[in-house]
């Protein structure tokens, strides 16, 4: 369980996961003004973005934390975890405080009341005024359950048998308890047995050592284009059920067919992670991926404020009904909005690392 050299290009499949994150996001407000082709590729993206995420924090996870104890484990996350999730979940309330129009789906910041509901969600692990944030809540809860039974997969036999276990746990629970209409979400607990499953898988692929070895760029290629092609064919035949939206929405627990979605989910992380493989390992690019936490933290207030205004006048000036349109239209926006978080972000951690998670990086 020694730790391994950081791998180049799983910083690039991070900062790629969070360029689908703001993709998705976009594409979703499009959606909502009745784009056909932006709820497919919403789906698409949806299918596999989020297991994703839970991967590449198990790719990265140091097993040699566990033999840490609870202090350490304990003011890992209030650092890195509470701390930015407090910081950037609260931030934007203050931007519409100050009267900056901004869409908020769970709360009606149009008095005091929405604002006193809003804090509250956001104790409760649903950041109201940042709701992209879910994710880091989760991963609290997650990392608290990682550290009290961590020790028990020692084996890959055992940990194959958690993998499957949780799965099955997680997928059970959320179909037959609706936690949004029983009012039953804190610090998204319902996702984590379902995000724990995928966390463990990313710990086993770290094990094997297939992400230190070298492959032929030829047959990586072949491999990506064909988890692209297993990834179109697949996603949508994944019919629920579901619940609110009719796609795999993993703040929601809902992830619809029990084998589907693993499949779509699984098939797309491999190919994100393949398709990093192929970028050049260009040093910047890999450094964004570094400080993908704080750009993530970011996100919100594109989610909240720019998305809307960008996907109303994409609607009005650009033939969305068009895949490639919207997706060209869509990539060049994100990409701005990626250049504007990427800046901040690198700012952020240079002068204000106590606020983003991370300590001050020294000079070398």
């Amino acid at each position: 369980m020694s730790p391994s050299p950081r791998i180049g290009s799983i910083d690039t499949a991070r900062f790629l996961a969070i360029a689908l994150v703001f993709y998705g996001h976009l594409v979703e407000q499009v959606m909502y003004l009745d784009s056909a082709a932006a709820a497919a590729q919403y789906k698409w993206v949806y299918s596999f973005h989020m297991p994703l995420f839970y991967v590449l924090s198990g790719i990265v996870h140091n097993e040699r934390r566990l033999t840490q104890g609870w202090g350490a484990l304990l003011k890992r996350i209030a650092r890195g975890r509470l701390v930015p999730y407090a910081v950037f979940a609260l931030l934007p309330a203050g931007v519409a405080l100050a009267g900056v129009p901004g869409w908020f789906p769970t709360v009606d910041l149009s008095g005091a009341d929405g604002y006193i509901a809003g804090l509250i969600s956001t104790a409760r692990g649903l950041p109201a005024f940042s709701i992209p944030l879910w994710f880091l809540a989760s991963l609290v809860v997650l990392e608290l359950l990682h550290g009290a039974i961590g020790r028990l997969w020692r084996s890959n036999t055992a940990l194959v048998a958690a993998i499957i276990g949780f799965y099955v746990i997680g997928y059970v629970f959320n179909r037959e308890v609706d936690v949004l209409s029983a009012g039953l979400i804190m610090w998204m607990a319902h996702v984590v047995p379902l995000g724990y499953a995928f966390y463990l898988t990313g710990i086993l692929v770290r094990r094997t050592g297939v992400l230190e070895r070298s492959f032929p760029p030829y047959g990586v290629a072949l491999a990506a284009v064909a988890g692209l092609a297993i990834i179109t064919l697949t996603y949508n035949l994944n019919q629920g059920p579901f619940r609110l939206l009719d796609v795999v929405v993993m703040m929601f627990g809902t992830v619809g067919h029990p084998l589907l979605f693993p499949l779509t989910a699984l098939v797309g992380t491999a190919t994100i992670i393949l398709i990093a493989r192929l970028v050049p390992a260009w040093t910047g690019l890999q450094r964004l991926g570094e400080v993908t936490l704080i750009i993530y933290c970011l996100h919100g207030f594109f989610y909240h404020f720019a998305n809307p205004p960008i996907a109303a006048w994409m609607q009005a000036n650009l033939p969305t009904s068009s895949h490639w349109m919207l997706a060209a239209g869509s990539a060049l926006a994100v990409a701005l909005s990626l250049a504007i978080a990427a800046a901040l972000a690198l700012l952020l951690e240079r002068h204000l690392p106590a606020i983003t998670g991370g300590r001050r990086r020294q000079a070398p």
